[in-house]
């Protein structure tokens, strides 16, 4: 096992305890009694919710895309799927889940330059309305709770992410020059082509930035989108049991998703979800044993989506190695 896996697995076993601790501490039988009052209906809302917000995350990926023609909005779709499945079941970073994603769409007439520059973009403008939403979920919790223990390190920690997310968005202007003036010098003559396609990457990127309305669309979608994540939190609320004001269920999903960007190394993010959910949830007075529910509802819909979705990405991968495999 290499050093990173080995890493990456002891965060993982670190995760999954403090999932058995919450859950034997907050109370099986409560949390098991409270799943079981969820009714069909009610989780079909909060399953058909999150397919509504898939749909606005694809709708954003189609408007950065040079290709759009080829790039049908039902094949974004299915790359979006694909990348939020990889990325979160899979036993590799989010990084991973954004190269299937874009890999997914370039196997049905998106260029590579086109699918990787629009998924860099998409990324770009889904992290700026995200911390939007975040600054949207300080601003709840400081008005209900201006003393809590959680105001200044998410006010840290956003300023921090606008930092980074301005840093993020310079080293893609000129950035893919720098990546081929590297590869020709470790490479030598071997490295033109690596070089040629970062130029065509640059390429890419510099076209959909040079369209700003576009982007500019696609952050505000993803805006509208992260509000359906908080929509879907007051759906998953509610199935549970427990009435909770809409602004309630989007402060509880903004700062979620801010802890939950502090968790990143742990493998989908076992334990830390369930944690958070706990710490933001008391403080909009969900009991820590409801708010534990909620996220593990929440995981049971993201698999109920993520499983069918893998297996079909594996069932056309295998059939790719047969056509490209000699018999």
């Amino acid at each position: 096992m290499t050093h990173k896996r080995l890493i990456s697995a002891g965060f993982g076993l670190a995760g999954i305890s403090l999932l058995t601790g919450l859950i034997i501490y907050l109370g099986a039988g409560r949390t098991i009694h409270t799943l079981q009052n969820v009714s069909i209906t009610g989780f079909l809302v909060y399953l058909a919710a999150q397919l509504l917000i898939v749909a606005g995350l694809a709708l954003s990926w189609r408007f950065v895309l040079r290709s759009r023609r080829k790039g049908s909005f039902a094949l974004l779709y299915w790359g979006r799927l694909l990348r939020d499945a990889a990325g979160e079941f899979l036993p590799f970073s989010h990084l991973g889940g954004f190269i299937v994603g874009a890999r997914a769409i370039s196997l049905y007439g998106v260029s590579i330059a086109d699918a990787a520059a629009s998924t860099i973009v998409d990324i770009t403008a889904e992290f700026l309305a995200e911390l939007i939403f975040i600054a949207l979920g300080l601003a709840i919790l400081a008005r209900r709770a201006p003393h809590s223990a959680l105001v200044m390190p998410v006010a840290i920690g956003l300023a921090v992410a606008v930092a980074g997310g301005v840093g993020f968005i310079i080293a893609q202007h000129g950035g893919g020059r720098v990546f081929r003036l590297l590869a020709t010098r470790i490479a030598g003559q071997g490295g033109e082509s690596a070089a040629l396609r970062m130029d065509r990457l640059q390429l890419a990127l510099d076209e959909i930035y040079q369209r700003p309305s576009r982007v500019a669309l696609a952050a505000t979608t993803h805006l509208l989108s992260w509000f359906g994540t908080g929509t879907a939190a007051y759906f998953g609320l509610r199935a549970l049991g427990h009435p909770i004001t809409y602004l309630s269920a989007l402060g509880i999903e903004a700062l979620l998703h801010a802890i939950l960007s502090a968790g990143f190394l742990v493998p989908g993010r076992i334990g830390v979800q369930e944690a958070a959910y706990a710490v933001v949830g008391s403080i909009f007075g969900v009991p820590p044993d409801l708010a534990l529910s909620l996220s593990l509802l929440r995981r049971a819909r993201d698999f109920i989506i993520a499983a069918p979705v893998l297996l079909a990405w594996q069932g056309i991968e295998a059939r790719r190695l047969r056509v490209v495999t000699p018999s």
